[in-house]
């Protein structure tokens, strides 16, 4: 007897559910796999609310009590210290699947529009301006880098870098690789330039010292390396336990104490993708989790 599972189809119906949480609309037209890379890439850009050691480059921190957008510098490093909700001063490109930020792809350092005006067309975020505030953000770090206006340099200038390197090599040290006589470095701006041919980059000189990107780069979609990499993770765990399932049913069933006849399994995506079955609501398995058939001889 075979089960009746189609995870596939789970994982579209959750997305959906996902995609209208977050103001998100999805084609039914695209593939999954193009559902899934969207919805990672636009959630990899939201920063979550969570509290982080807050600290700032020296450099800049005698730089504020005169500038001009002092004000909005310190409201954006409150919220911060806070652990508050710092994507309304991202870009208003925030939610489109195709917006690609060079800096957080490479070396996860965002922008944020120093303004605490809320910008009239879409309340979410405050007003676009060209005064921009540069921040490093990791799982337990903010790092306040520098203001800077809005041009083109901006955004693969290496004094970014350069302050995390001269102020914060504890924060970056484990990116940092031995150098080899193979090992090809480019300088800022001919990485951008790569960068906007949709190559991948994967290293960068810092006053000679070589960093692997923490972000290593993007494919030719313009996507992230590690989204893109999660992507095709995902889909092959719901290709394997379904997989796995299918074949072996009674095995498993006879396991988890459950009649097979009534058993119903199913994908959900609530903070994370996971295996539930539904008569119990029970989960089974949680991403990258996978059956372990060896205790069945098989």
């Amino acid at each position: 007897m075979e089960i009746d599972v189609d995870f596939e189809s789970d994982l579209r119906i959750e997305l959906k559910k996902l995609y209208n949480r977050v103001g998100l609309r999805m084609s039914n037209k695209n593939g999954i796999d193009k559902i899934l890379l969207d919805y990672l890439n636009v959630f990899s850009k939201i920063i979550p609310e969570v509290s982080r050691y807050v600290q700032m480059n020296p450099d800049f921190v005698k730089d504020i009590f005169f500038h001009p957008k002092r004000k909005e510098i310190e409201f954006i490093y409150n919220v911060a210290r806070n652990g508050g909700n710092l994507n309304s001063f991202q870009s208003k490109r925030l939610l489109q699947t195709n917006f690609h930020d060079h800096l957080r792809n490479e070396w996860n350092i965002f922008h944020f529009h120093l303004s605490i005006e809320r910008d009239n067309k879409n309340p979410l975020f405050v007003k676009q301006v060209n005064s921009l505030l540069f921040t490093y953000i990791d799982d337990n770090n903010i790092i306040f880098l520098g203001a800077e206006n809005h041009k083109e340099r901006t955004f693969y200038d290496e004094k970014w870098l350069r302050i995390l390197h001269n102020h914060f090599p504890h924060i970056i040290k484990q990116f940092r690789i031995p150098e080899t006589e193979d090992t090809k470095v480019l300088t800022p701006f001919n990485s951008n330039q790569l960068w906007y041919e949709r190559c991948a980059i994967a290293l960068t000189r810092i006053d000679g010292d070589i960093y692997r990107n923490p972000g290593l780069g993007q494919v030719t979609s313009g996507h992230n390396v590690l989204i893109v990499k999660q992507t095709n993770e995902i889909l092959r765990w719901i290709y394997h336990i379904e997989k796995q399932l299918k074949k072996y049913c009674i095995e498993i069933c006879n396991e988890l104490g459950l009649n097979l006849g009534f058993a119903k399994f199913r994908l959900r995506c609530y903070r994370r993708f996971e295996l539930i079955e539904e008569t119990n609501n029970h989960r089974i398995l949680e991403y990258p989790k996978v059956f372990n058939l060896e205790k069945y001889s098989i």
